[in-house]
Formats: structure tokens, C-alpha cells, sequence
């Protein structure tokens, strides 16, 4: 029986001399995370930090925040990501909310913390990642530097089956973040079985895919005829069954298989992906997307790549692509592809070139990937496969939809219906054609156990449907005649206009399309006539011109009246989370200062 613990340890070993992590131009080896590793556990346990605490990490994706978490788990403790964009109520609500003893941070928000520590007395050890030093505060290096680089051996035992491993809080852009639960079972089953049961969904349109797709592969694992056999084998259907059953089994095959087996197959691994598969992780780690495929592609022997600036710069990504080779691009949505596809356009048109040759795979979630972005990527880069990723804290992959080169009528992303997603209608039916309903998966070994010390909320996400569990997203749809998903927007930020539903997203993918458009973001404010009218915030490209009427009209052309805007807001720059995503919290806040001061005309109303 392998547990969470010995199989970590088992990865680190077969994949020793392999780069783990590339950060900047410090490449750090399985064998080296392994040591820093175990130096942070014995100094947590110095400090300490007993069985089943919560220790926070705010911090960017660095080196030191993948230490962190693993160093928690050496000591049968969990870290549990803090966003370091937070104001300091939100801070002090997610510490508290999960009773956090630690907290390791960048030096950034040092003085948030600071702040903070009298309102917190059950946080009793604060360490600092950085130069910065603040009296009563640990600093990270020197807390390490003399710790040893051996496994720590705390006096309990470790991981159960009901344990907590996981605890990672959602972003909070519509409410205050909930801590979601993976336990120790599922922690070693809910990923694997997630991406692999989904990814077999797809086999049949990528073996669709241009040559250079699979002339990338090829190159990348080093075996001669994979070009040539790997389309053949993807069209199979007994490929697809094969690798749905593996996703099935996957977590029960590890829990229960003697070390010994476990270890074997590791270093099978190791010589078939070990030091070949490199993922740039463009998105933070805080967040679930990320974080998950760090972990994840620990699994494979893989190499994460970390971007040194503490903000999104594609110029920095690209030339990372290009020095390091990387084969995968972790990334969310619009927030990142669109600045991509702009950069690859300018530089073709000004004569510049960067080799993207590596990069073969774009995974893509947490916000929309518009159509216009993909095609510009995929006539860019033929090589290209974009995995379009319907996903969540709770559920990790739900839907995958792939697109390469070969697709040349590309539509707005649709996902699948499947025996493990469902849309749902408010009645508890599974939706039919044109239905609208909410996206649910069924939980099996693929999603979490619930919120962390809320049984209300966990009750009202995690719902019986037909006698098996599912986990309700809070993604509306629509369903057609196909079995085809098609995303409508989030239930949470519905508006009701004059008796209408509308979704915020739905009228932000076309507003996105208007030619002087960057980006947008749709709420409402109350109205006498229609209870809520629908508001845009709009943040035009550089240099370019458009008016409230026009974004009206334009909206008029592509949807029902009702969903137009009935007031336009212009802005030089949308308010943002880190990922990319437009933050509403803020936008809400912004529409209703100027709406009761008058400032926001009702044009075309």
C-alpha cells in the first residue's frame, strides 16, 4: 500500500538527476528540491509546527513556494495557498477561516502582515521570503541554511485516508474564498483520473491533427516512427477506452500497489519523459490550474519553468519558450493567449522572430480562449495542439476540447456531455436541447470532499443527482441537439433585466469583438424600469476610439436587445486579478460610485 508521502518520495528518487524546476537561469535538480526541501521541513518542525496544521504561502511562483508545500506533507501538515494580491481583510479572512499556525510570504506583503499579527493570535511563526527583515519575523534563507538535508522523521504517523492533503482556497472574485478539501485518497487519484478520462474524450479530433503536431512529439521524446504511429493509434477507439479505464484505475492502482512496483514504474518513466517534457506555468500558482500541473507533472518526471517577474510579461515568456525549450504552456485564457497572439503579430510584422519551435501544447482555463485568439495562435505556431479546459478547484479537469492547425472553422468553445458531465436543470433534470441548467461532474475519485468547515456551502455545491454525487460548478449552459456543452455564464453574476436572465460573459465575448476593443467586463446596476440594467466597462485597444452608442449597437447586432448594455463605462485599464481574469468585485464597486454620482449617461437606453 503506497501512501501520499512514500510516493512523493519514490517520484524525487527515480527522477533525481532530472531538472525539476527552472526559475530564471537556476535550474534545480529532483535530487536538490528534494534536499531544500527537507531542510524547510526540519525547520518547521523546529518552530514547531505538529500533524495536520495549516501552514499559508503567499508567494509568486518561485522555487520556494513548491518547497513550501512539500516540506508540509514531509511533516504531515498541508500548505494552503494564500493570494498574494489579497487586501489585508482578505487575508485575515482565509488565515482564519482555516486556522492557519503559519505563514510563509513574499517580502511584498511583509507589512500586511505586519498589519495584521495582532488580530491573528493563533498565527504563531511568520517567515519571510526575501531580504526584508521585520523584528519577530523568521527570514526564510536563514531559517534553511543550517537545517539538514536528510528526510525528517516526526514522531506520529502519516497521512490517512480521510486525511486533508489538499486545501486550496478558491479566488473569491464573487464572494470570499472557500477552502475546498482533497483528501489523502483522493489526492493521489482525483488528477490522474480527471486528465486522463478527459483527455480520451479528444483522441479522435487530434489524430485529425497536422504532421507537424506529430513531428513535434517525436522530436520531443526522442523516438524514432512516433510522427507515424501516433495518429494511427489516437484514431483507435479501443486507444480511447484504454485510456479512460487507466484514468479509472489510476489512483486505486498506486494506493494499493507495494512500493516496490510503484518505484519500477517510475523509473520506466523516468527513461521514457524524465528531463524531456518542460511546462512553462504562466500562470500563478496560487491558484488550483498552475499548482496542479506542477504537482501533477511531478508525477511524469517533468520540468517547471517559473517566470522571475512578479507580473505577466509575454515578452519574458516568449524568450523563456525559447532559451529553455518548453514543450507546454500553462496559461488562462484571454488573460494570457491574447497578449501572446498580439506579440506573435507584431513581431511578424516587423521582421522580428522568435524560434517557438518546442512549444507544442497550450492548456488553457479559468477564463474564455476567444476564437479570433486561437486561430492567430495555431496560423502562427502549426505545431500547435490548444487544449481548451472546462475546470475547477472542486473538480480539477471536467471538459477538454482540442484544437490544432487542422481545424480551420473554429467556433466558440463548446464541451461534451459525458457519462461523468452533465448539465443540470434547476429542477434536478438533466438538461435537454436549448435548456438552460447548470454544468455539474460527477465526483467518483475525480473531485474534492467539500469546503473546509462549511457544511452549508458544501451541501449546496456537492449535490445527489439521479443517486450518484456531483459537484455543481456555478457554469450555466445550454445543451444541443449533439450532446455539445455550450457555456452561458456564471450563475453567481446572472443579471435580471426586466424580467430576463442575462450572463455577463455572454455579453463580454461580443463586446470583446468589437475591433476597438482590449477587454470588458459586464455587471448591472438597480434601475426603476428594468430592476437591474445591464452595464459594460470597457478599455479600448492604444490609439483607439468608440463610443457608448456604438458598443450598444454593436451588441444590438449579435444578440437579443435585452442583453445590451444600457450604460457604458470607459476606462483606461480594467480592473484585473493576477491570472488575467477581470475583477468584478472591483468593477461593481467602480459602476456604482460613478452611477450614484451621476457620472455614467444612459445611452441608448
Amino acid at each position: 500500500m503506497t501512501d501520499f508521502q512514500g510516493f512523493y518520495d519514490d517520484i524525487l528518487s527515480a527522477f533525481a538527476s532530472y531538472p525539476a524546476v527552472i526559475y530564471g537561469d537556476e535550474v534545480i535538480t529532483y535530487r536538490e528540491l528534494d534536499e531544500r526541501t527537507n531542510r524547510l521541513a526540519h525547520a518547521l518542525l523546529d518552530l514547531g509546527v505538529k500533524r495536520d496544521e495549516n501552514i499559508g504561502i503567499a508567494e509568486y511562483n518561485t522555487p520556494a513556494f513548491l518547497e513550501t508545500v512539500a516540506a508540509a506533507w514531509k511533516i504531515t501538515a498541508r500548505a494552503v495557498t494564500l493570494n498574494f494580491k489579497f487586501k489585508e481583510w482578505e487575508l485575515k479572512h482565509v488565515i482564519e477561516d482555516a486556522g492557519m499556525t503559519t505563514v510563509v510570504f513574499n517580502e511584498d506583503i511583509a507589512d500586511r502582515m505586519a498589519n495584521l499579527r495582532p488580530e491573528l493570535p493563533g498565527v504563531r511563526n511568520y517567515i519571510i521570503i526575501g531580504e526584508r527583515r521585520v523584528e519577530g519575523m523568521h527570514n526564510y534563507h536563514e531559517l534553511v541554511s543550517d537545517k539538514p538535508a536528510t528526510r525528517p522523521q516526526p514522531p506520529w504517523e502519516g497521512f490517512r485516508d480521510q486525511d486533508i492533503v489538499v486545501l486550496m482556497y478558491t479566488g473569491g472574485t464573487t464572494g470570499y474564498p472557500k477552502g475546498v478539501i482533497y483528501t489523502h485518497e483522493q489526492a493521489l487519484s482525483a488528477p490522474l483520473e480527471a486528465m486522463l478520462r478527459n483527455f480520451a474524450g479528444g483522441l479522435a479530433d487530434l489524430a485529425k491533427a497536422p504532421g507537424q503536431v506529430f513531428e513535434g512529439i517525436e522530436r520531443t521524446l526522442r523516438i524514432p516512427g512516433t510522427a507515424r504511429a501516433l495518429p494511427w493509434i489516437l484514431s483507435r477507439p479501443a486507444t480511447r477506452k484504454a485510456l479512460a479505464a487507466m484514468g479509472k484505475k489510476a489512483g486505486p492502482f498506486i494506493r494499493r500497489s507495494p512500493d516496490p512496483v510503484i518505484r519500477a514504474l517510475l523509473r520506466m518513466t523516468a527513461r521514457l519523459t524524465g528531463g524531456k517534457v518542460r511546462l512553462l506555468l504562466a500562470s500563478p500558482m496560487m491558484h488550483a490550474w498552475a499548482y496542479n500541473h506542477a504537482l501533477i507533472g511531478m508525477i511524469g518526471g517533468f520540468t517547471s519553468i517559473m517566470l522571475p517577474s512578479k507580473s505577466f510579461d509575454v515578452e519574458e515568456m516568449m524568450r523563456a519558450i525559447e532559451k529553455h525549450r518548453a514543450n507546454v504552456l500553462v496559461a488562462v485564457g484571454d488573460g494570457q493567449c491574447r497578449p501572446f497572439a498580439d506579440a506573435l503579430d507584431q513581431a511578424a510584422a516587423e521582421g522580428r522572430r522568435y524560434d517557438l519551435s518546442s512549444l507544442l501544447v497550450i492548456l488553457s482555463s479559468g477564463m474564455a480562449l476567444s476564437v479570433d485568439v486561437k486561430r492567430r495562435l495555431l496560423d502562427h505556431l502549426p505545431q500547435l495542439i490548444i487544449l481548451d479546459v472546462l475546470a475547477s478547484t472542486e473538480g480539477h479537469y471536467i471538459s477538454v476540447t482540442p484544437y490544432t492547425a487542422a481545424d480551420r472553422e473554429l467556433e466558440k468553445t463548446v464541451f461534451r456531455v459525458t457519462d461523468m458531465v452533465k448539465v443540470i436543470t434547476e429542477d434536478g433534470r438533466e438538461a435537454g436541447p436549448g435548456e438552460i441548467g447548470e454544468v455539474a461532474v460527477a465526483r467518483e475519485h475525480q473531485g474534492s470532499s467539500g469546503y473546509f468547515g462549511d457544511p452549508e456551502k458544501t451541501a449546496r455545491t456537492y449535490r445527489k443527482v439521479g443517486g450518484k454525487t456531483y459537484i455543481f460548478t456555478g457554469d450555466m449552459a445550454t445543451v444541443d441537439e449533439k450532446g455539445h456543452i455550450h457555456l452561458i455564464g456564471r450563475g453567481s453574476g446572472c443579471i435580471n433585466t426586466g424580467g430576463e436572465k442575462v450572463f455577463p460573459e455572454e455579453v463580454e465575448e461580443v463586446i470583446n469583438r468589437h475591433p476597438a476593443v482590449e477587454l470588458s467586463g459586464v455587471t448591472s446596476v438597480s434601475h426603476p424600469r428594468w430592476g437591474e440594467a445591464v452595464t459594460a466597462v470597457v478599455q479600448l485597444k492604444p490609439g483607439a476610439t468608440a463610443t457608448d452608442e456604438e458598443i450598444i449597437s454593436w451588441c444590438k447586432r449579435h444578440l437579443a436587445d435585452y442583453k445590451a448594455p444600457k450604460y457604458v463605462l470607459f476606462v483606461e485599464e480594467l480592473p484585473r486579478l493576477i491570472t488575467g481574469k477581470v475583477h468584478y468585485r472591483e468593477i461593481r464597486k467602480m459602476v456604482h460610485e460613478k452611477y450614484e454620482k451621476g457620472e455614467i449617461a444612459a445611452a441608448g437606453a
